[in-house]
């Protein structure tokens, strides 16, 4: 069944989750699997984003969460790159209080602009997000966390795994490039990861 998006459960299922969840040394239950991070962000939008819970993201990013929203006329706050083409975080932070969001989307690093936040932009914007609108879930999408160089970025899967409310999606599908084997996951506090895992394929 390698070759075919994952409709039904197999046994291996487990021995995957088990395997990044070692990698990672945390719990099964910190962990969801999907057809690619596209599924990944695709449920986010399912569990968390509503006709009264908006969802705030940047222009342009990675389109899934964007598409989705449009095409089911969710409500959406599109928040342009900043003049560097980096993710504009104040006025995204500030969207997700006053909008009190049900998710936000944060691409990093960003795809298409190719431009990432360091680790403490990340954090502090969760720390404010968190702080405005606590019922706010944020989603940091890492899925091209093995191509950054920059000295100031760091993976916010520590962050995820300590903050209610705040996961981060992978793939293997870049890096790996593993051609008809989408795989990616979600980390995060088992209570973040319930209705990613309620909604998996």
């Amino acid at each position: 069944e390698a070759g075919r998006y994952p409709f039904n459960s197999t046994p291996a299922d487990a021995d995957l989750v088990a395997a990044v969840a070692a990698k990672y040394k945390v719990k099964p239950e910190n962990v969801v699997m999907g057809a690619g991070s596209q599924e990944i962000l695709k449920s986010a939008m399912r569990a968390f984003v509503s006709e009264s819970k908006s969802l705030v993201t940047a222009l342009p990013t990675f389109e899934n969460c964007t598409g989705y929203a449009k095409r089911y006329k969710l409500p959406i706050t599109e928040v342009k790159v900043d003049s560097q083409m980096r993710l504009d975080v104040e006025p995204m932070i500030a969207a997700a209080i006053k909008d009190k969001a049900g998710l936000v989307f944060f691409n990093n690093p960003n795809n298409p602009t190719a431009t990432v936040h360091g680790a403490k932009t990340v954090a502090d914007m969760v720390e404010r997000i968190r702080k405005g609108s606590p019922d706010t879930v944020i989603l940091i999408d890492e899925a091209y966390h093995d191509y950054v160089t920059d000295p100031s970025y760091a993976s916010a899967i520590p962050l995820a795994l300590s903050t209610p409310n705040v996961f981060v999606a992978r793939t293997f599908s870049k890096a790996y490039g593993m051609a008809g084997m989408r795989i990616g996951y979600a980390i995060g506090m088992p209570d973040t990861m319930k209705p990613l895992a309620a909604l998996k394929m």
